[in-house]
């Protein structure tokens, strides 16, 4: 096992475009860290300079302490599991995943052994002399996180590798790739664009957005306390509402623009001054009915979505669109009036300007 350094890396292609910018990430010895985002963010292109698969335009990278940027990828010590599986059709499971090893002229033994040990770990013992097209969609990630896992590499490194499985495939290998984590604890730099995937599997969260890191912290971190507003509207689902307005009274109060909605912040007698404009951010599953307290107001529903356990109410406050998570038994209707309440110590305060960076939030982060 090995940490992983990267120092002010860059990646700028041939027409000026910069899709990575000034990334600096440690990752311990052992630890699982995820690198989400949009499709565009210069997720994925970090990831391959790391493998080796794109060459850094500046900066260096760092593998159990050795600088790699020079080094070939099959020299650099880890191993990749790609999103299309890239198996070997011609071959068996068990030639599949011992291939790499035989490139390697590792003993006929040891490859045996270390081919039945992932098996027996992925469960796919009985899949070993089938051939790719045999198996299912689920069965074939397996068996290229098999391939990985016989290598016992430094690092693995993931590239949205469940995205082309079903719902049900999906929840069932993050399962299974958490629980083989536990097991082996090999440094882990795991690529997705699925929040859901992120916050499941990840001990630590890069949130990246137009090839910038925007923060880095755990799962209940970025929750709980969002550096900015993407990472507020990107984690969550649904996502964060947002209504932009006046902060008064030094942030002791919040108005929206269209004067409807004020809200008593309760910032810290120490606050540093505050701007006058802001945005509130405060999220669907800590808005409550409350007819005694509006403290969001009352609201015409516009759509109620019924998913059994919870209902998503759909309304438009001070012209803009937000969302409430209420109870699934939940008695409302499209076209009835709701009195919405928030609690005091559940909302999130950005600037007005770009990046729109958090200037107070009344909820006490985990870590």
């Amino acid at each position: 096992m090995a940490s992983i350094r990267i120092k002010d890396l860059v990646k700028r292609f041939e027409n000026g475009v910069e899709a990575v910018q000034n990334v600096n990430l440690e990752i311990a010895d052992g630890e699982f860290v995820v690198l989400v985002g949009p499709s565009g963010c210069g997720k994925s292109t970090t990831l391959r300079m790391v493998a080796g698969l794109e060459e850094a335009s500046e900066g260096e990278i760092f593998i159990g302490g050795k600088r790699v940027n020079e080094m070939e990828p099959g020299k650099r010590d880890i191993a990749m599991v790609f999103q299309n599986y890239a198996l070997y059709p011609h071959m068996t499971v068990r030639q599949n995943m011992s291939f790499g090893l035989k490139m390697r002229n590792v003993a006929k033994a040891e490859i045996q052994q270390r081919v039945n040990e992932a098996a027996a770990i992925l469960s796919i013992e009985s899949l070993l002399d089938r051939r790719p097209r045999e198996l299912s969609g689920g069965q074939r990630q397996r068996v290229a996180v098999g391939r990985a896992i016989v290598r016992k590499p430094a690092a693995y490194l993931f590239d949205e590798p469940l995205s082309n499985l079903d719902a049900k495939l999906r929840l069932q290998m993050r399962k299974e790739l958490a629980q083989i984590h536990q097991q082996l604890q090999t440094t882990t730099l795991y690529v997705t664009h699925d929040q859901v995937e992120a916050m499941t599997l990840g001990q630590r969260i890069v949130v990246m957005n137009e090839g910038k890191i925007q923060q880095v912290a755990t799962p209940m971190k970025l929750y709980e306390a969002p550096a900015n507003r993407f990472v507020a509207s990107f984690i969550g689902s649904p996502a964060m509402n947002i209504l932009p307005g006046k902060i008064l009274e030094n942030g002791q109060q919040f108005q929206s623009h269209r004067s409807v909605t004020t809200y008593p912040l309760k910032t810290t007698a120490n606050q540093a001054k505050l701007p006058s404009q802001g945005l509130l951010g405060f999220r669907p599953e800590h808005l409550t009915l409350d007819a005694s307290h509006p403290r969001i107001g009352i609201v015409d529903i516009d759509l109620v979505e019924r998913l059994g356990d919870e209902s998503l109410v759909y309304f438009q406050l001070d012209e803009q669109n937000c969302t409430a998570r209420l109870p699934g038994h939940a008695a409302c209707q499209a076209g009835d009036r709701l009195s919405l309440y928030l609690p005091e110590d559940r909302w999130h305060l950005f600037s007005a300007h770009p990046p729109h960076e958090v200037i107070s939030q009344g909820c006490i982060a985990k870590t």
